[in-house]
Parts: C-alpha cells; structure tokens; sequence
C-alpha cells in the first residue's frame, strides 16, 4: 500500500562548515514528499516541496491530519536571539480513499521564543506542543488547536547550568522534549547540563510545572549528554539516548519521582575511539543521535553517528532492560540524524526504519525482523541533507 513520507531537512547554509554540525556542503529545500510503498519499503520523489527554513523534525499530531515542522535556526545562519517558529501543515488527502496526496497546505507559523527548535513534540491529547530552544537554553509550550491545526502563544521554561564538556556543555541546551504517555510528566532533555528537567503538564492552564518533588535528575551522568527519550509501550520503562557518551540509559518511571535509571549500556562498539574521527562534527568522544522502540516492546534501536551504524538491542518482557544484539553499517558519512519506525498495515508483521542520513544526502530504508531484530536495507533514496521522516 502507498504511503507518503515526508522527509526534512537543513536549509539555508551557503558554505560547507557554516553549519558546524553539518557535513554534507549540499542544503535542502525544505519538506519533500515521498511515495513509501509498505510493502516493499520502495521510496520514489514526488516532486513535491514546500519551502521552509531548517524543517530538521516532523512531528504528525495524534489525528493524523496536520503535521508541524520546526524551523531550527540558529546564530550561524545570523538569526536574532529570539527568534524561533513552528509551523503547522494540513495533510492533504485524497477524497475517495483518504490517502495522504503528498501536499501540505500551510496553516500558521508561530513564535516558539527562541533560536534552536531541534525538537516538537505533541502532548497525548494533541493540544500541546512541546518545543527546545537549544541555543538560548530553555523550553516552550504551545496550545494546538486540533479542530484547526491552530498554535497559540509560547510559554517560556529557561534552565540553568552547565556540564564538564567545555564546547558542548558551556551552557544548558535542551535537545528533545517529550511527553510520558501514560501520565501528565514530561521530560526536558537538557544536553548541556547533563540533566533530564521533569515537568508536569497543567492541561487546565496549558502550563509546564517543575515536578513537585524531583524536578530535575542525572540519568546518565557527568558528560553523558541525554538527548531524547523513548517510552515502553506497556512497561513503566522509558530509555535516555545520551549523545555524548554513547549510550542508552534504561529508567523506571513513578509519580513520586519521575525517572529511575537502572541501566547503563554502551552503544558503540567497544574500543571505537570517535573524538578525532574525520567526519565527527558533533567535537566530543561520540556523537549519538535519534532511537526508537518497536510498538510491541521488543527491539530498540539506536543511531550510532560517526562509526556509521544502527546498534539494535532486544527488550526484556519482564523488566524492559536491554542486551545488545547486533548492528548494521548505514551509508558511508551517513551522520544520521533521526529515523521513523513504520509498522505497516498493508504488510502483516512488517516493520520499517527510514532513517534520514544527513551527511549522506539520502534516506536509507531497512526492515527489522520482528524474531531476531535483523536489519535489512531494502532501499535508498536521495534527498539533500535529510534530517527527518515521518510516514502518514
């Protein structure tokens, strides 16, 4: 069955190394539009682009119809501190059989506060929208109308602090927000500061509160970095990819104190030794990106930047902890940025990873085998310095 993918990008850099954490010298045009065939993971252009600035994550809201790009600009392309957008999109579809056409129709563009939106996030309700300030240090909310892909006023969070890195963590740099989905807590993870913020959501006054007794833990420790965190679909288990150290940290969650970590598990191979590797543009010993946990709890998978692979990891039924199982090589500089997990519906037991392989210009397309968690590249696609995907 045909499917659209949605692939964005960086946009906006004139010269190789203007943006620092950018490899490839080739800028996108925005959000492009991809048939995706569930079947066969066969990607194929569509023509179809909408300009925008830096569209590096695509988030779908709960209903599937609108989709909201973040607009992740910075001091390097000379952009005022305080500025930020995101902007909303209406997924057109077809009339007679509600499949996704591959154009967007611009909503809105709202303020965020703040340059650096490396993240948007709904809340489970879909009205709210979580967003990073990266380089001003700080995060925001926004209401989203779900009746009309509407967003609202920002609402400000600055967080203090620093980590032991001295060009990575000279300052806090919330990388991803996300919302528990089985509560009203919210994580802030802040890069620069070693720190997971917890939050609760206020869904009467559409506020961010620090949580009451831990407002904010070390999950990974000093140098670790956390970046973004994914949920277990059943357990009260949630998984902090760090960027820094290179590893995936497995914690409990409880209302009275938000994550516990339990684990600590490497997801480079050991001995890889990435801090003067040629195509490391993230300056510290390793440079994790995006993960994501396969719906029925079983695989989570981690990318690898710099060594160029996915690791993949089996989860534990009983208590959501992590084994290493296996990785598998991506593109040669691949330097991937983000990934989406399709399970498709046309395909019984077929689950898909498109991964945005930035540095490469492409999107690389695998299967994993819901049995033993294999990785097999299925197809790949070019697309000019792709950051992000999402599958509607």
């Amino acid at each position: 069955m045909s499917k659209v993918a949605f692939v964005g990008s960086y946009t906006g850099f004139t010269a190789p190394g203007q943006l620092g954490w950018v490899g490839t010298p080739n800028p996108g045009v925005g959000i492009s539009a991809f048939s995706f065939d569930d079947v066969t993971g066969k990607l194929v252009d569509l023509g179809k682009h909408v300009a925008q600035d830096s569209p590096t994550w695509l988030e779908v809201d709960p209903t599937k119809q609108y989709l909201v790009a973040v607009h992740e600009l910075s001091h390097h392309t000379d952009v005022p501190k305080g500025e930020g957008w995101l902007t909303s999109y209406k997924i057109e579809r077809d009339a007679a059989t509600g499949a996704a056409t591959g154009n967007l129709a611009k909503i809105c563009t709202a303020k965020t506060g703040g340059n650096g939106n490396t993240a948007v996030t709904f809340d489970t309700s879909g009205k709210f929208l979580f967003t990073t300030r990266y380089w001003e240090g700080g995060v925001s909310i926004l209401p989203f109308d779900p009746a009309t892909g509407q967003i609202g006023e920002a609402a400000l969070h600055q967080h203090e602090g620093k980590g032991p890195h001295p060009l990575r963590q000279s300052a806090p740099h919330p990388h991803g927000i996300h919302g528990d989905h089985k509560s009203n807590m919210v994580f802030a993870l802040d890069l620069g500061t070693d720190m997971v913020h917890q939050y609760t959501l206020d869904t009467a006054k559409g506020a961010l509160v620090p949580h009451a007794t831990v407002p904010q833990v070390q999950t990974g420790g000093e140098g670790s970095g956390p970046r973004g965190i994914n949920f277990h679909p059943t357990l009260r288990v949630a998984y902090v990819n760090c960027e820094l150290n290179g590893t995936v940290v497995t914690c409990t969650i409880t209302e009275a104190a938000g994550l516990v970590p339990v684990q600590t598990l490497p997801a480079y191979p050991d001995g890889f030794a990435g801090q003067d590797h040629p195509q490391n543009y993230g300056k510290a010993a390793f440079w994790g990106a995006e993960a994501c946990i396969t719906s029925d709890g079983k695989w989570y998978c981690y990318i690898c930047r710099v060594h160029q692979s996915i690791a993949v990891f089996s989860v534990s039924a009983a208590d959501g902890t992590l084994t290493f199982k296996h990785r598998v090589a991506l593109a040669d500089h691949s330097n991937a940025r983000n990934m989406d997990l399709h399970e498709s519906s046309a395909a019984a037991g077929a689950t898909f990873l498109l991964v945005a392989s930035q540095d490469a210009d492409a999107v690389e397309v695998f299967t994993l085998a819901s049995d033993d968690g294999t990785l097999t590249r299925v197809d790949t696609a070019a697309a000019a310095c792709a950051a992000d995907v999402a599958v509607v």
